[in-house]
């Protein structure tokens, strides 16, 4: 499979993102929490979802889930003083567990031809070293990436880089809840978007508070 190597210090379009960067509050800010992203294709059935609750709540953690049958994914940050047990999550689950709040974003190319360019990009051995999986549905393509290994900027910029080769901008929408660390940490990073400046990430935290 071809892969593409992502160029740095591209400029982002403006991202959709408003209230659905899900701003978590931890459950004590004194204490260390350590967080984990469950990632299920489709949208778990209430028993399913309860038992995945149980096993966390089991191991001394919470839950905060985001489902969107839109995009055919679902989402669930897990919070617990000490990292849970991710083979145990995993089989209870059927999905996959990161070790990490990952961000998981929607892009919907504007110019359809572009999307297996992008889909390619984001695939191959040239990705950033963050991305973890991109998943397709009808018109776009969800991609899966730590932002303590490559920032929202390089992930963002490369998708843009392909997409211009197309002449096509986008839509974007983020997809699992995050913790306002990674919220804040993702406004440092100064994209150029004017939803995720650090102004707007307060707003959000007031309006959430």
């Amino acid at each position: 499979m071809r892969r593409s190597c992502a160029r740095r210090g591209a400029v982002s379009p403006s991202i959709e993102i408003h209230a659905e960067f899900f701003p978590v509050e931890t459950t004590n800010a004194r204490w260390s929490v350590a967080y984990t992203t469950l990632s299920i294709g489709g949208a778990p059935d209430e028993r399913r979802r309860e038992a995945i609750d149980e096993a966390v709540r089991a191991q001394g953690g919470r839950t905060t889930w985001r489902v969107h049958p839109k995009f055919g994914r679902s989402y669930a940050l897990i919070e617990s003083a000490d990292r849970v047990d991710m083979e145990s999550i995993r089989a209870v689950s059927g999905g996959q567990a990161y070790a990490a709040a990952i961000i998981a974003l929607a892009v919907s190319p504007a110019v359809p031809q572009a999307l297996p360019s992008l889909q390619e990009a984001l695939s191959g051995r040239g990705r950033p070293a963050g991305v973890l999986a991109c998943h397709p549905f009808p018109g776009g393509t969800v991609i899966e990436w730590d932002p303590n290994v490559s920032s929202a900027e390089v992930v963002i910029g490369l998708v843009d880089v392909e997409l211009r080769r197309f002449g096509s901008g986008r839509t974007a929408e983020v997809l699992a809840p995050l913790p306002r660390s990674t919220i804040a940490k993702i406004a440092s990073e100064g994209l150029q978007a004017p939803e995720v400046r650090l102004e707007r990430v307060l707003e959000a935290l007031v309006d959430d508070a």
